[in-house]
């Protein structure tokens, strides 16, 4: 399951240190569609994948919530890191 702290250790991960930019940041993509959500991480691809050693521990961490997810959830999730490892 989920928690709060799980949460914070993610942010923490992907360089967003504090709970309110945490909330804010998700907030921001709370109503858009997979296919807007694609299309917003395919335009980030590059400038994630610049440092490299950054993104392998993000990927880790992204690694680490699958296991937590139903069925959907880790489709979705395989779709998004199919694309960033593209």
């Amino acid at each position: 399951m989920i928690n709060n702290k799980l949460l914070m250790d993610l942010a923490k991960e992907l360089g967003m240190e504090n709970t309110m930019a945490a909330e804010r940041k998700a907030a921001q993509y709370k109503d858009k569609s997979d296919e807007e959500l694609l299309k917003e991480i395919a335009a980030m691809k590059d400038q994630i994948k610049k440092n490299p050693e950054a993104f392998e521990k993000q990927l880790k961490s992204i690694y680490a919530l699958r296991p937590m997810m139903s069925g959907e959830q880790k489709a979705r999730l395989d779709k998004i890191i199919r694309l960033l490892e593209s």
